[in-house]
């Protein structure tokens, strides 16, 4: 190794795997935070941190001249940038050389020949692999692009050439639409890559998303560590990968690992990366997608199946060192997955969830692997991305290693902002999925009109009625019906009293005490329970001759629970809070449009005077790395825009106001 001290310029768990990386390999590992992050896991665990600046990513974790000064601030000579930031940057690669510091990752050159997929395509092509059919060409004009879009037909897509992640993708099914989603497409892309450039491609309805991962030396050897599947997405993005990619025949596997040895030794590569391809599930015919010349966020997976340290020899690679096993040495074995747990809600469009972590315990199984660059306590900002932690599990086949992460995923309890674990565990159970025959189509098929989140029962209510209870009597109470904070009433059985509260705006009342209750909900339905305890967090109780239990997390009028009967949220109101709704209830509303989280106003697609119908676009804002479009609550007339584009705003700002039509 060339180098002792590296500068991890990254945050989340992605940062921290990297700490570990390096001290692992007797390297000193350097963090760098920013305002936001002060008191992260990975600035903990580092050897040394370095402050870069405030929260907003273009100011630290985008700056480059930032993270080199810090770099040189801390004696590191190589620089690790993770993924995403500035990981496939190649003015950033260049100036870590022009300052004396070794990039770890490809050369500047490689990333800027395969960071534009028009660029990649035709190397590809040069590398006899086959690409989707469509439009790679440097003329962006309009008239240009709708004349390729009707020579290559509908349904098609519309990428940024600097894309990832889904960003400036746009699917076309009807060339009429065609104009107008090229200008989101161009305009995501411009804010998220700062190069509106795109492309257009056949859209393959059956696809499956094949990608094989790729370690190089400098030395010129190349070897493909097995592939990957990553075909369950949502709006574009992986949420559960796989490694290997089931139901591929010996023959197309052959033929994919070559195309993508082959691409990589044509452009003289020398780090980690993954070559992707689209797997025309119908057809059998696969092409090259596109280069990532970085680590990926499913590296994991890949390293459970082969046993081999990707962070580790790709920081091995920038050191010098050759790789010292030749490809016939390398097997695959066993089954991984990998499940992305993110701050969102996967019920409305997977809006990014923000807000501290109140509660955070992840499970620990054998055959499990937790990467998680948060914890209790942290907070969840709306400058980054929604991702919060991957968990891996590995068996000796798919079947159990499906089974073991499931698991997994139901003992990680995480309160505070929302996560997608419930839509992460249905997507498990897809019958497609559990038969691997999946495609990047699956999970549209399977919830045409969005995920819904599982109902909560009559049981989960009674639950989080007798938790409020038994956590306000909790508060220096001596006797539970003189500080309740819930409506008390004189009951005529002779018991001194029973608690009104309101949850799914509909009475509920609670009677009893000493561990035993009764709970009858606004339908009649009653529960009796009895040896009742509410301690640590966790509820217990028996009720028809079973004992349950559920974690519970409590904060203001949000109850959280956490269960054998599943999770679910509820608003649940004392006396204060249903005077308080009654009185927000009298005042009516509904004629304005507030902002859901912090972020930037990215485009405001009204004027005042306009009238608008109710679900029309109205504004589109920008948060944690993603185009939240909001509509018009109500039919009526715009009276006021308090923002502009680029201003940024807070969580609930009113931006527009409506005057309803009569």
């Amino acid at each position: 190794m060339n180098f002792s001290t590296v500068l991890i310029a990254n945050r989340g768990e992605i940062a921290l795997r990297l700490v570990r990386a390096c001290q692992g390999l007797g390297l000193r590992a350097v963090a760098v935070y920013s305002d936001a992050d002060r008191d992260a896991p990975h600035v903990i665990a580092a050897d040394k941190a370095v402050h870069i600046g405030p929260p907003e990513a273009a100011q630290s974790y985008l700056d480059g001249t930032r993270i080199i000064a810090a770099a040189k601030q801390a004696g590191a000579q190589a620089i690790h940038p993770g993924y995403g930031f500035l990981a496939e940057n190649a003015d950033f690669a260049q100036a870590c050389a022009d300052a004396g510091l070794a990039f770890v990752g490809p050369s500047p050159e490689n990333i800027a020949l395969m960071g534009s997929k028009i660029a990649a395509k035709a190397v590809a092509v040069a590398a006899n692999v086959p690409v989707v059919p469509g439009y790679y060409g440097d003329d962006q004009s309009d008239d240009r692009l709708l004349a390729e879009a009707h020579i290559i037909g509908v349904p098609l897509l519309i990428k940024a050439s600097a894309g990832g992640g889904g960003r400036g993708m746009r699917q076309v099914h009807d060339l009429s639409d065609f104009a107008a989603e090229l200008t989101a497409a161009r305009s995501e892309a411009e804010a998220a890559f700062g190069d509106s450039q795109v492309l257009l491609e056949r859209y393959v309805g059956t696809a499956r998303h094949i990608e094989v991962q790729i370690l190089a030396d400098q030395q010129g050897n190349v070897r493909h560590l097995f592939e990957r599947d990553c075909s369950l997405q949502r709006n574009h993005q992986k949420v559960i990968e796989e490694a290997p990619a089931p139901q591929l025949s010996a023959d197309i596997r052959a033929s994919i690992l070559d195309s993508a040895v082959r691409l990589t030794q044509g452009i003289g590569y020398d780090s980690a990366g993954t070559v992707e391809f689209l797997l025309d599930a119908d057809t059998g015919d696969y092409f090259f997608l596109e280069m990532n010349t970085r680590l990926q966020v499913e590296h994991p997976v890949t390293e459970a199946v082969t046993g081999i340290d990707i962070a580790a020899w790709q920081l091995r690679i920038a050191g010098g060192e050759a790789l010292p096993f030749a490809q016939d040495e390398i097997t695959c074995t066993g089954w991984s997955l990998e499940a992305r747990i993110a701050a969102e809600d996967p019920a409305n469009n997977y809006r990014p969830e923000i807000g501290k972590i109140t509660g955070y315990t992840a499970p620990d199984m054998p055959g499990l692997r937790l990467d998680s660059g948060v914890r209790a306590g942290s907070t969840v900002s709306h400058y980054y991305d929604s991702m919060l932690a991957k968990l891996i599990s590995s068996a000796r086949d798919r079947a159990s290693a499906i089974r073991l992460l499931d698991q997994g995923l139901s003992r990680f309890h995480i309160t505070g902002p929302g996560t997608n674990i419930a839509f992460l565990r249905d997507l498990l159970a897809l019958p497609d999925f559990a038969t691997g025959v999946h495609s990047t189509a699956s999970l549209g098929a399977a919830f045409p009109d969005g995920w819904c989140a599982p109902v909560p029962g009559a049981h989960q209510m009674a639950e989080a009625i007798l938790a409020c209870f038994l956590a306000q009597n909790d508060e220096g109470a001596s006797d539970p019906w003189t500080a309740l904070g819930a409506w008390r009433v004189t009951e005529p059985s002779g018991r001194r009293g029973g608690a009104i509260y309101r949850i799914n705006d509909e009475d509920a009342r609670i009677e009893g005490r000493d561990g035993r209750y009764v709970v009858t909900l606004h339908d009649g339905a009653a529960f009796d329970i009895e040896n009742a305890i509410l301690r640590d967090g966790i509820l217990s109780y028996e009720a028809d001759g079973m004992r349950h239990s559920a974690r519970v997390e409590i904060d203001d009028e949000k109850v959280s629970l956490d269960g054998q009967t599943g999770r679910a949220s509820f608003v649940v109101l004392n006396s204060d809070g249903i005077i308080q709704a009654a009185g927000e209830a009298a005042l009516g509303g509904g004629d304005q449009v507030t902002a859901p989280m912090p972020g930037l106003v990215s485009d405001v697609l009204i004027q005042t005077g306009d009238i608008v119908t109710a679900g029309q676009p109205v504004v589109v804002i920008e948060a944690m790395k993603l185009l939240q479009t909001l509509t018009a609550p109500c039919a009526g007339t715009i009276s006021q825009i308090n923002f502009s584009a680029g201003e940024n705003v807070d969580m609930g700002a009113v931006l527009i106001t409506i005057d309803p039509e009569e």
